[in-house]
């Protein structure tokens, strides 16, 4: 089975203790933090995931040069997330 990954890029802005707050900004209300970058990746993909896995038509990707970035030490990183598997995750999946 073919599998629909995407890549989109993310702002990780840190915070006290070695956390951060990662929000994409080509996907309105998609924003999620974590603690340390592992943790930080992992919850950044699941974001990416439970926000697009349903759409037909993909938000437009920025080029990295074209976001812009605070005097606060954030920075971009391109995150990746698998869309068929999401979507098999949230068959019947309930609130």
């Amino acid at each position: 089975m073919d599998h629909r990954i995407v890549t989109y890029p993310a702002i990780f802005k840190p915070l006290d203790d070695n956390f951060y707050v990662i929000s994409f900004p080509d996907i309105k209300g998609a924003i999620t933090e974590g603690e340390g970058l592992r943790e930080s990746l992992k919850m950044a993909a699941d974001t990416l995931a439970s926000r697009l896995y349903d759409k037909a038509v993909l938000p437009k990707c920025s080029a990295l040069d074209e976001i812009e970035l605070g005097d606060d030490g954030s920075f971009v990183a391109l995150v990746s997330a698998d869309l068929t598997e999401a979507s098999r995750d949230r068959i019947n999946y309930e609130i």
